[in-house]
């Protein structure tokens, strides 16, 4: 089915577009005049609307022209959330309780189905006549409550309003802008707290709603993405109700409603085709639907912007990458096998490597399928060999980014393209990670796709004393034991060899390490890692410590310490692994999603500011507390 809303409208009539035009080009003028504020992450500043907030100088032409030339009907519904609060998956949920179609969704995206008004309508010097949409209108925005036009409030119609707790809002925001351009977090969350973000600031956002809300309970329904996600089936059957479009008992019997809440759950939505491979256009740009599934349920990207896994291939796709697993699975079957010490038998790679089956299945996948590109810095281990340390430097060195070490173990940041990427039949595509591309492997020099030689990219490898890496693999001291160990000990010198062959031929393309240089000089060493893969410490760097800081986070002591290594998970293959199995002491911490505990009291700090006096408690434990306020 076609959507219910307009995307592209009747052609104007020359004299109606030149009308447009000039009020669009009249408010672009105003707007020139308005305040900035830098955005680091895109190509444009904020514009400073008069009422207050933030967004891209065309969003607050937009706005202008909504406020002055859209009417609103009693029977409308407008949507409004703050940005990355949840927006997808509540237009999905809202549009299929008003319609009871939520086969809309296998056809189109939900930002096709209930596009924004700001980024999607009202665009290209247009203002389009919506009096011949069907009632209810159902009408999203971003815009805060004060710019909206008088006849929302005048005319009594419905406003759903959604927001999110704004540490998790703005790390969702962070992530998404980030694809754009790269973000540095701390300069990120300076500006969220400041107030300058897409439609910030966020408390007086949600402010001017909830305030709306306890004055005009019966026009404005006022949820939170807590509520929403802790109970989505009574949250729907709320919206619903509040619509005026209530399930019947007869339906709640056969399930329409929770076929609803299903069919919208960002698992399932992620999986459409539509929204694999489909685009929808927004202001002067098309962009692709999967962007809006990446920080879902379904956690699709990393904080280091690696996918781990990717949106879901089309079944054609999907299809066509199994059966090449399958193909070399077969081949696998044929390689002699030799006892690992462990569930399951190593297979000998013919290039004379152990590997468990599926390691070896991915390394020929990978030798295949991965075209490696000159800006590439592929960073190699033997097992055991510092690879978690190695790992957490060169990503901080790298990106000057050791904050993330606090919510993210290294092997999210630096996933393992054998155990982590290349795994479950999925061949990703990776063309769209930015430069450079960091990439791990195990692999050995000889396994390595062509392209890793023939690109001249950037190769570090790092080994240790041959006995001592083996003997991590806790063999037992058995004869069998001790066969094992001498196979992981052929197995380390071959390695070594053969990536220490490679450096000496090519030193500038190859950084040969070793655990113990490392350890012996680790700021030395780390200052040489940054030259080499071109991100070299200025000496206004070197004197403000930023490497030396950067040394004292990435000690194993140090990241062992933190919460996300002591209790979080990271996927390997087929498991989730306790991240502190890398780590020799067992303490960890996990700070929620990105932000240190510093950032999260700041942020909490001024919500407690923002927000006292005016009943609002957005935190899960405080939500009982707003729904008896709701009673009153």
């Amino acid at each position: 089915m076609a959507p219910s809303f307009p995307l592209s409208f009747a052609p104007q009539s020359a004299d109606e577009a030149t009308a447009h035009k000039e009020i669009y080009d009249q408010l672009r003028q105003a707007v020139e005049t308005f305040p900035t504020a830098p955005n680091s992450s895109t190509s444009f500043t904020y514009s400073r609307h008069p009422d207050g907030w933030y967004t891209f100088p065309e969003g607050v032409v937009s706005a202008m022209v909504i406020k002055s030339h859209l009417t609103a009907r009693t029977t409308d519904i407008f949507m409004v959330t703050f940005p990355k609060s949840g927006t997808t998956w509540l237009k999905a949920l809202l549009h299929s309780a008003l319609h009871r179609r939520a086969d809309d969704l296998a056809a189109h995206s939900p930002h096709q189905l209930v596009p924004f008004l700001e980024t999607q309508v009202f665009i290209k010097d247009r203002i389009p006549d919506l009096s011949s949409l069907p009632a209810p209108r159902l009408l999203m925005t971003h815009i805060p409550s004060q710019s909206l036009p008088d006849s929302v409030a005048d005319s009594s119609c419905k406003v759903v309003y959604l927001c999110r707790d704004p540490k998790d809002c703005f790390i969702s925001l962070w992530h998404f802008l980030n694809r754009f351009r790269p973000w540095d977090i701390n300069e990120a969350h300076r500006n969220f707290c400041d107030g300058v973000s897409l439609f910030g600031p966020y408390w007086e956002h949600v402010l001017g709603y909830w305030r709306w809300h306890v004055k005009r309970p019966s026009q404005v329904l006022f949820l939170t993405y807590e509520e929403l996600t802790t109970d989505t089936l009574g949250q729907l059957r709320r919206l619903a109700e509040f619509v005026g479009r209530p399930f019947m008992v007869k339906e709640q019997e056969i399930g329409v409603d929770r076929k609803i809440v299903e069919a919208c759950a960002m698992e399932s939505l992620s999986r459409l085709e539509v929204n694999q491979s489909g685009t929808t256009d927004m202001v002067d740009k098309t962009y692709a639907n999967n962007i809006f599934f990446r920080r879902g349920v379904c956690g699709l990207f990393m904080a280091s912007s690696f996918p781990l896994s990717s949106a879901t291939e089309a079944a054609d796709e999907a299809k066509a990458h199994k059966k090449i697993y399958n193909q070399l699975r077969q081949v696998a079957e044929t390689f002699p096998t030799a006892p690992s010490g462990i569930d399951v038998p190593y297979s000998h790679h013919p290039d004379g490597w152990y590997m468990t089956t599926a390691g070896v299945v991915s390394a020929m996948v990978i030798k295949s399928h991965l075209t490696a590109r000159a800006t590439d810095i592929f960073l190699v281990t033997f097992p055991k060999s510092g690879t978690t340390w190695i790992k957490a430097l060169l990503y901080s060195a790298l990106h000057r980014r050791a904050d993330e070490l606090v919510a993210h173990s290294p092997h999210q940041l630096v996933p393992f393209l054998e155990s982590q990427v290349f795994v479950k039949d999925w061949i990703p595509d990776l063309s769209s990670l930015p430069e450079p591309r960091l990439l791990m492997t195990h692999i050995p020099s000889q396994s390595l796709p062509d392209s890793v030689a023939a690109s001249g990219c950037k190769v570090v490898y790092l080994c240790r004393d041959p006995w001592i890496a083996s003997s991590r693999f806790g063999t037992s001291g058995t004869s069998s034991g001790h066969g094992i160990l001498m196979r992981h000990t052929g197995n380390s010198i071959m390695h070594v060899l053969s990536y220490w062959n490679w450096h000496v031929e090519r030193p500038s393309e190859v950084l040969f390490l070793t655990y113990e240089e490392l350890a012996a000089d680790t700021l030395g060493h780390l200052r040489c890692l940054a030259e080499f893969v071109g991100r070299p410490f200025t000496m206004e760097e070197q004197d403000a410590g930023v490497d030396r800081k950067i040394v004292e986070i990435c000690a194993m002591e140090s990241l062992s310490g933190l919460e996300m290594n002591r209790s979080g998970m990271t996927n390997f293959t087929e498991k989730d692994v306790p991240n502190n199995i890398f780590f020799r002491r067992g303490v960890v911490g996990d700070w929620r999603n990105h932000l240190t505990p510093e950032m999260a009291r700041r942020i909490d700090e001024i919500t407690e500011i923002k927000f006292k006096g005016s009943g609002l408690r957005l935190h899960p434990q405080f939500l009982q507390a707003k729904r008896e306020l709701n009673k009153l």
